[in-house]
């Protein structure tokens, strides 16, 4: 068996005080590779997996995420989603959680509470865009295809929604079904969760993009008409016109109002239609709501529930909620508001990292500190808050957009100052660029990049874009 090299990441840099922004992402790139489980003696596991915030487990909804960020990365293990494809449950679908010790599924008390939230495909379709590969796209598809069929036969309610468990979902990140700090069972598995239904819609509809690039024209139809159903009953029942937001329902059918970063998952799910999405998008650049003095809260800040009696946050900033919400920015064409976001996300983060020295997967909304979360303490150095750091720096503060199903890689360009990046993989190849500073005149800035195969570079600034078709080699730009 060929050995496997550590992960290498990008080099990043930015000229002046922004500089300081990328302090989380360095200590992530120098911590992820001591993240990763090699098989052998403490794994049972066919192949390389990320720690979870368990010992002794890993989990797939750290996985999905950590294989968003892994992607990025120029050598060594790229996807930890491979030890749950080779450890499928009976029913084919993806199991939550692993043993190390044993390479098997978790049991639960239930089957349906062994099954994972459907946020694999997601990982698997940005890491196409960004590798290639259609040959891993291939494999991927035909079990992330039964996956979906499982939760379509088994998860589905009458009312022809979805409701998942507790766990898998992270449901106890948003606060939602929870009474005395815990979550009530009954409530919340009786109930349709706006978060099961949008990540249902996203795996649906990521599926349908695979099966076009694999050329399985009928799949693609079947796949998008289930979304098309699954799409018109949330509309129906879940939205709230007043409100402007998705929400939870009760047993009988009634909106449970607790507004919440669960609803996200309806925009990123192409469930929302634009004027829904932008009103929600809104709602998230709203103080009062969701942009706090660190954004964003996973539970509106309107929310009676907001706060527990002793002070501490009911909503948290959750990294990997954020990743979701910047990603329904990029999806609707608003990408520099994410980006604004995340650059305040990424000085919070830098600061409390220099107080502290380490990284959190959970911050108070309000305060330069970490928060406590049911799942994991605060997350202090885990894996998948290191995983988002990447993606958070990489994707969303420095705009690099990868479409590789059509060849083109995109960087919405948000910093002012002088930056680059070196060693960026994209397809088969690397490339390098640096964007010059923005001229005071106010006039175009340059942007060199090197690259050694063929690419469509597209320059994007606000709604306006300029895209260049490149040879290998050496090119100076005009953005």
């Amino acid at each position: 068996m060929k050995a496997i090299q550590p992960p290498t990441f990008p080099v990043v840099a930015i000229e002046g005080e922004r500089d300081a922004l990328l302090a989380p992402y360095r200590h992530a790139v120098s911590a992820m590779p001591g993240a990763i489980v090699m098989p052998g003696d403490e794994s049972a596991l066919a192949s390389p997996a990320v720690r979870g915030l368990q010992q002794g487990l890993v989990d797939a909804w750290d996985a999905a995420f950590a294989t968003v960020a892994l992607r990025w990365a120029q050598t060594g293990c790229n996807t930890v989603l491979d030890p749950f494809y080779a450890a499928l449950l009976p029913e084919r679908a993806l199991a939550a959680t692993l043993e190390l010790a044993s390479g098997k599924a978790l049991e639960g008390d239930k089957d349906r509470a062994r099954v994972a939230a459907p946020l694999a495909a997601f990982a698997e379709w940005e890491w196409f865009k960004l590798r290639g590969d259609k040959s891993r796209l291939a494999h991927a598809y035909e079990i992330l295809l039964a996956d979906h069929r499982y939760r379509q036969s088994h998860e589905k309610r009458r009312n022809g929604l979805f409701a998942g468990t507790p766990g898998p979902y992270r449901l106890n990140a948003t606060g939602r079904f929870m009474l005395g700090g815990r979550i009530v069972p009954s409530l919340a598995l009786g109930s349709s969760w706006v978060d099961a239904c949008g990540m249902q819609a996203m795996a649906g509809r990521m599926l349908a993009d695979m099966a076009r690039v694999l050329g399985h024209r009928d799949q693609a139809s079947l796949l998008d008409w289930d979304l098309r159903d699954l799409a018109a009953r949330m509309n129906l029942v879940m939205w709230n016109e007043d409100d402007g937001w998705y929400y939870d329902l009760d047993e009988h059918g009634a909106p449970l109002p607790m507004r919440t970063l669960a609803g996200i998952f309806a925009v990123l799910g192409g469930v929302a239609p634009r004027n829904r999405a932008d009103a929600m998008l809104a709602k998230l650049g709203d103080p009062t709501r969701f942009e706090r003095a660190h954004p964003l809260s996973t539970v509106a800040a309107s929310e009676g529930d907001y706060r527990k009696r002793d002070g501490t946050p009911v909503g948290v900033v959750r990294s990997e909620f954020n990743v979701a919400a910047w990603e329904c920015y990029f999806a609707v064409g608003r990408a520099s508001k994410g980006q604004q976001q995340c650059e305040s996300h990424l000085r919070r983060v830098a600061k409390v990292l220099a107080d502290s020295g380490e990284l959190y997967l959970a911050y108070d909304p309000d305060r330069d500190m970490p928060a406590p979360i049911p799942d994991g303490n605060s997350g202090a150095e885990a894996p998948l808050a290191w995983a988002a750091a990447i993606q958070e720096t990489l994707s969303v503060l420095l705009g690099i957009r990868p479409h590789g199903h059509r060849g083109e890689l995109e960087l919405c360009l948000h910093l002012d100052e002088k930056h680059r990046v070196e060693g960026l993989p994209f397809q088969t190849g690397i490339v390098n660029f640096e964007v010059s500073a923005t001229p005071m005149s106010g006039g175009r800035r340059s942007v060199e990049m090197q690259c050694d195969i063929p690419i469509k570079l597209r320059l994007r600034r606000g709604e306006s874009s300029l895209l260049h078709e490149l040879n290998p080699g050496f090119h100076t730009l005009q953005a």
